[in-house]
């Protein structure tokens, strides 16, 4: 989230560096892409330094296409109390390098390692443990803690995958970490694929969200993932459940119309795995964004 007092519309390039099956965060991959973006419109990307370049030389680069940094995430596991303390510091060194960036948000989020039960078995909160749950909230406001150190707030994301995944864990997080240490920066197709009322969800929390991931999913695919139990790499293969923004069944106006009045974040595009070619694909987000997004939101 920048200094303007307007929301921005911005993309996170993950669809790029995931496109050849092994992720290359490198100016290699994302040089093209960034020009491609560019071209289509967009003005601001999720602030990721490329593994192949210094942090100094981050912001020119961007600049030389025409772009700002947008929000970003630090993810963690925090099921394991005795790594909370190492998990902390490696949060607030992100959280310091957003802040020179000149972020003052950065979202939190899980992602479990392959073995994770909840890698096997996506979305329906596989092993759910209530203890396990309650170390995951001290090692959230932990990182909090540290990354407020830096001048940056933390910013709740619920990921499929992870050990914040179901509407029960995402509410007991955000409730039990108050707003002064943690917002939220919802990820509407993780929300949707994990069976929530998105939108409900949304105006429950409302006067917490900071900036926010605005993605599709095909319902036809979740069901068929359910159905025959696919572990989180079959279940997003190409076509699945990723959809671009408008050709799925979340209720992304209905999203939208739930941020608060005043927001003044990132509505961040994100299709992680696209259902057409990459170009195509961030073209039909842009459309879309053009037309549901309101009238103020800088692009």
């Amino acid at each position: 989230m920048t200094s303007s007092d307007r929301p921005r519309l911005a993309v996170n390039p993950i669809a790029y560096w995931l496109a050849g099956g092994v992720p290359d965060r490198t100016t290699r991959t994302l040089g093209p892409a960034f020009t491609e973006l560019a071209g289509i419109g967009y003005t601001a990307v999720k602030a990721d330094v490329p593994d192949d370049m210094r942090a100094e030389d981050y912001l020119p680069w961007l600049a030389s296409f025409g772009l700002e940094p947008a929000l970003s995430l630090y993810s963690g596991s925090f099921d394991d109390r005795d790594t909370h303390r190492q998990q902390a510091e490696a949060a607030r060194v992100y959280a310091a390098r957003q802040a020179s960036f000149g972020q003052r948000y950065c979202m939190i989020s899980t992602f479990g390692p392959p073995d994770s039960p909840r890698i096997a078995h996506p979305a329906v909160g596989s092993g759910f443990d209530a203890d396990r749950l309650a170390v995951v909230v001290d090692g959230i406001a932990g990182c909090c803690e540290a990354m407020r150190q830096e001048g940056v707030q933390a910013a709740l994301h619920p990921h499929v995958g992870g050990w914040v995944e179901t509407e029960h864990e995402v509410r007991t997080v955000l409730d039990e970490v108050g707003p002064d240490l943690l917002a939220f920066g919802p990820d509407t197709g993780h929300m949707s694929w994990a069976g929530m009322d998105v939108p409900a969800v949304l105006r429950d929390y409302s006067d917490r969200i900071v900036g926010a991931h605005l993605k599709d999913t095909f319902a036809a695919g979740i069901a068929a993932a359910a159905a025959e139990d696919r572990d989180y790499t079959e279940a997003t293969r190409p076509g699945r459940i990723w959809a671009e923004p408008g050709l799925g069944q979340v209720d992304l106006a209905a999203c939208v119309a739930a941020f608060p009045a005043d927001f003044a974040g990132d509505y961040m595009i994100e299709v992680d795995v696209p259902s057409v070619p990459l170009r195509e694909c961030h073209r039909i987000a842009y459309a879309w964004a053009l037309a549901t997004l309101p009238p103020d939101v800088r692009r």
